[in-house]
């Protein structure tokens, strides 16, 4: 705990030194084309505590130090007022690398134009996926905490592939429609079959968001390889978000359901979705049915003092078994805005998941506090 204490207390007084950053470096322009260049780093300080509780034993591992949870650089360049490009580089620590375990890989490479006003744009490339990043813009608090799709694998932030997305009735009505690979940008590989991943938001009044996101697809798991057919696993991820707010807060709530079924049982073996591997299904016809429930806010209630917080439910159920996996977690944390670019938030992180596998001796809790922080150009 004393360690702990020193690092963050280290950390912090970064926060007063720390030079002034904001909105990205425009560093070319002639015309109507212009070159911008972006960085974002998650700069994250904790003492972590990890148990593994079983009805033989309880295991304890206790960590502290700093992680570069993310680092991303990105290149826009517009050519004009309609058409852009955009390149977006993301290092973060890979832990399945041999030697160097720090990995720089590719996030986004995208093509971007109007074809209708604003009614309909056209994206294609490696770029989000439509409900992901929309819910962080919503959220924002990132670095802290992904929102609930992204964090427990039901989707992927980014894929390959072709979009379209537009805004209607006076921006009444947004919609974002996506065919892609299905497999993430981590993978980037194609599969036998393509997915569909949308989402349509209704704002009826001023600060009132109303979103449903449905998604259908086998993330990469169909394919046909010599010959050899493997029918994959069958995901359909269906979520709806109510959300309001002004530019000083915002309160929102989402429930989730998503339904995984095998189709073939090699594939279905590495599917991702469900918080344990004891829930990756493993054999022709079984289904994992999960359930998930949030509630999040954030306010400002000072010029550069702030504060956030998460609740989530999450629940897991394998074909046959009477016992549901039960996932809870509570998230809260206090930000400092030191200048326009640069946040820092003193955090807590409480994560409990029973019945692991459906067993109820089988316990894990991954408890977090320390110092986190995000710093944008």
């Amino acid at each position: 705990m004393k360690a702990t204490m020193k690092i963050i207390a280290a950390t912090a007084a970064l926060a007063f030194v720390t030079p002034a950053m904001a909105g990205g470096v425009t560093l070319a322009e002639k015309g109507d084309s212009k070159l911008k260049l972006e960085a974002l780093l998650y700069l994250n300080t904790y003492g972590q505590t990890a148990d593994t509780i079983t009805a033989a034993s309880t295991l304890s591992t206790k960590t502290v130090g700093l992680a570069v949870d993310r680092a991303y650089f990105t290149a826009k360049y517009y050519f004009n007022d309609a058409w852009m490009m955009r390149i977006t580089l993301d290092a973060g620590n890979d832990q399945s690398l041999g030697g160097k375990k720090q990995n720089v890989f590719l996030k986004a490479a995208y093509l971007e134009g109007k074809l209708v006003g604003n009614a309909l744009d056209l994206r294609i490339g490696q770029s989000h996926t439509p409900w992901i990043d929309y819910e962080q813009s919503l959220w924002k608090h990132r670095y802290a905490s992904q929102v609930m799709a992204d964090r427990y694998k039901f989707d992927d932030s980014y894929d390959l592939g072709l979009g379209l997305k537009g805004k209607l009735a006076d921006g009444l009505v947004q919609y974002f429609v996506t065919e892609t690979n299905g497999t993430g940008y981590g993978n980037a590989a194609r599969a036998g079959s393509v997915d569909l991943n949308a989402r349509i938001g209704l704002y009826p009044v001023e600060g009132l968001t109303l979103d449903f996101q449905f998604r259908d697809g086998y993330r990469g798991t169909k394919t046909t390889v010599a010959g050899v057919t493997a029918a994959g696993v069958k995901s359909t991820l269906m979520q709806t978000m109510v959300s309001y707010g002004t530019k000083e807060f915002r309160i929102g709530g989402n429930y989730m359901i998503n339904k995984d079924l095998a189709k073939s049982a090699a594939v279905s073996l590495s599917h991702g979705g469900a918080v344990s591997s004891a829930y990756r299904t493993a054999a022709v016809g079984d289904i994992v049915k999960s359930k998930a429930h949030g509630l999040w806010a954030w306010t400002k209630f000072a010029a550069d003092f702030g504060a956030f917080a998460r609740y989530e439910s999450l629940s897991n159920k394998l074909t046959g078994q009477t016992t549901s996996e039960k996932l809870t977690r509570y998230i809260g944390g206090i930000e400092y805005t030191v200048t326009k670019g640069v946040k820092f938030a003193l955090v807590a992180d409480i994560n409990k998941l029973a019945n692991r596998g459906g067993v109820s001796a089988n316990t894990r809790k991954d408890n977090r506090f320390g110092l986190y922080s995000e710093i944008k150009l």
